[in-house]
């Protein structure tokens, strides 16, 4: 294999590390801000995607960024799928990797030349490199997120063991 799975994590946390954390966390205004941080803004739509095989989705229009996710599912479901797209967009691996056959279910009043030009790649260029990599970066946002909730928590349960033993 060309490629390793600790460089991979590597390179996920150098993206990770660049990111403007929102304290606390919210998963809508770090997709803001790295849409910000990237000059193209991302655009988070939730939609019935079961339907069509699909959790998540990024389609990669000419100024901004789609990231499709399905309404249907456990909150912390879709966050992760959210988290696997923007990894994605922020590893630099491309548009979308669906097939015509998605696309015109999503858009099926768009001519579709127009969808086929709003996607960058198809679903034979994605790599399990790039859908490693997707999950590596979701792992360590997850990870990054929660040692901070832990950290602000442990942090009230050390005031208030303080406040308690009258220091």
């Amino acid at each position: 294999m060309w490629w390793s799975r600790l460089r991979v994590r590597r390179r996920c946390r150098r993206v990770v590390a660049r990111l403007d954390f929102p304290d606390p966390f919210d998963l809508a205004e770090l997709c803001r801000r790295a849409g910000r941080a990237r000059g193209r803004p991302i655009e988070l739509v939730p939609a019935p995607l079961a339907a069509l095989g699909l959790s998540g989705l990024w389609l990669a229009a000419e100024h901004l960024d789609y990231v499709w996710y399905e309404q249907n599912t456990s909150a912390p479901h879709r966050e992760h799928v959210v988290l696997h797209e923007l990894g994605h967009i922020l590893c630099n691996h491309g548009g979308s990797g669906s097939s015509d056959e998605v696309l015109a279910a999503l858009f099926p009043d768009l001519d579709p030349e127009v969808v086929g030009r709003m996607v960058a790649r198809r679903h034979d260029a994605y790599t399990s490199v790039e859908e490693w990599e997707a999950e590596a970066f979701a792992h360590e946002v997850r990870a990054r997120a929660d040692r901070a909730f832990r950290s602000r928590e442990d942090d009230e349960v050390t005031d208030r063991l303080g406040r308690a033993l009258g220091d």
